[in-house]
């Protein structure tokens, strides 16, 4: 009865959660932090388009969660693109576009900058990405994001988005990966 109650509690937080971020209950994991979820995603979109290439766009300032894994990504052969931001601290889709290559894997890209509280476009690079006909996948920090700007994982065209709690005022130790079908 413990489990069936601890299981049935779980299924009813991950519908919660996977409402509010706009994707299904099945599309939604928990972790036990942001920094797992971004780690997650970036080794999984690597490994996921492994032969599409071994190119990566990111940012430069993107959180250590995504640069680490891009950093030891390089190491085993990866090429990682690091966009810099302009003086207003803001990347733009047309930065995306410029680095674009045909062995691009991954465009990670968090969505709220968690230091100057830029705001990315990710949904523009998402469309970007679509029109090119891009295979690569791409994935947002949405940590600083999560419940605080509107965006919905099923509108918004990232395949992978990291969030945590911990910035929502709960316990630290809880995040989430949205896993899109791609």
């Amino acid at each position: 009865p413990y489990g069936a109650a601890a299981k049935k509690r779980l299924e009813t937080d991950r519908a919660v959660i996977a409402a509010a971020l706009g994707c299904k209950p099945d599309e939604l994991y928990f972790t036990s932090c942001g920094t797992e979820s971004d780690n997650w995603a970036i080794r999984l979109a690597a490994h996921q388009n492994r032969r599409v290439g071994k190119h990566i766009i990111t940012t430069a300032v993107e959180h250590s969660a995504v640069l680490e894994p891009c950093r030891q990504l390089e190491q085993e052969g990866y090429a990682v693109t690091y966009l810099a931001p302009d003086r207003q601290g803001n990347i733009t889709a047309q930065q995306v576009a410029d680095a674009l290559r045909e062995d691009t894997a991954l465009v990670s890209v968090m969505l709220v900058n968690n230091e100057t509280g830029c705001v990315f476009p990710v949904g523009e690079i998402a469309r970007l990405l679509r029109e090119r006909g891009s295979r690569a996948l791409l994935h947002t920090d949405a940590v600083q994001a999560f419940l605080k700007l509107p965006f919905r994982a099923d509108t918004l065209g990232a395949d992978l988005i990291s969030v945590s709690a911990h910035k929502l005022g709960a316990p630290k130790g809880i995040g989430g990966l949205y896993l899109g079908e791609r």
